[in-house]
């Protein structure tokens, strides 16, 4: 498989049935290059918001991913429903991977989830950024 087979982003309908195939049969993994363009598309919310509630699901993220998901976290300009499924899409993969992440990408992850927890937030976008804050440190004082 192609590690981007999603074509043309604009003619979404295809694309969102093509992401829930891949899904559905484990396949996400294999086309992260791909993922990482639907999640920097920003000419469609339906395609950005399947792909971030189920990226948690891929077993071995690469840096880039998780890179991009941690973008979406800390943009101000995104708005809160996206930065919450890529705070949830972490927690995933941070629970799911042995050892953590890298130094670089968990030091990363832990800076953004303290800065967002110390600036005062609304109270949905507020909880999950307090959960994810919560991983982050529990991961940090492993590491340590």
């Amino acid at each position: 498989m192609t590690q981007d087979p999603f074509g043309n982003l604009g003619d979404w309908g295809p694309v969102l049935e093509l992401i829930e195939e891949l899904a559905d049969n484990g396949r996400l993994a294999e086309c992260q290059p791909g993922l990482i363009r639907i999640l920097r598309y920003k000419g469609n919310w339906r395609l950005r918001e399947e792909v971030l509630k189920r990226i948690g699901e891929i077993q071995t993220p690469s840096e880039a991913l998780i890179s991009q998901a941690l973008s979406i976290i800390a943009d101000d300009n995104i708005y809160y429903d996206a930065r919450i499924l890529a705070s949830d899409a972490l927690i995933q993969w941070l629970k799911n991977t042995q050892g953590g992440f890298n130094g670089e990408v968990s030091t990363r992850a832990q800076k953004i989830a303290r800065k967002l927890v110390m600036t005062p937030q609304p109270p949905f976008f507020d909880t999950a950024i307090k959960k994810l804050y919560s991983v982050t440190a529990r991961q940090g004082s492993r590491e340590n």
